[in-house]
């Protein structure tokens, strides 16, 4: 499965927003909402590994808001990774394990 179609698996789940990691927070497409990791809990994760260019893989996340607000967030994985988006996905790993 490529990148398009996980988004379109995650808006087929009702993951229809974006969300987008800051220094401190997330915010999401279309809201004024502001939110804290602790408002965040991961649903589901899926990978895409392109096979060829490790700079093409990334995870897509779906996640929901403790508001209800379902979005996605979508990490690389690779060594640029915004640093925001690694620490946000590192703080929701500790909080549900």
């Amino acid at each position: 499965m490529n990148l398009s179609e996980l988004q379109d698996l995650a808006r087929e789940r009702g993951f229809s927003h974006v969300f987008s990691a800051s220094e401190n927070h997330v915010t999401c497409d279309g809201k004024q909402a502001k939110y804290s990791a602790d408002d965040l809990t991961i649903i589901d994760s899926r990978s895409v590994d392109a096979g060829t260019d490790p700079g093409d893989d990334a995870t897509l996340y779906m996640i929901e808001a403790s508001d209800g607000t379902r979005g996605m967030l979508i990490v690389p994985n690779s060594f640029d990774t915004d640093r925001n988006k690694a620490d946000l996905i590192d703080s929701l790993r500790r909080k549900h394990t």
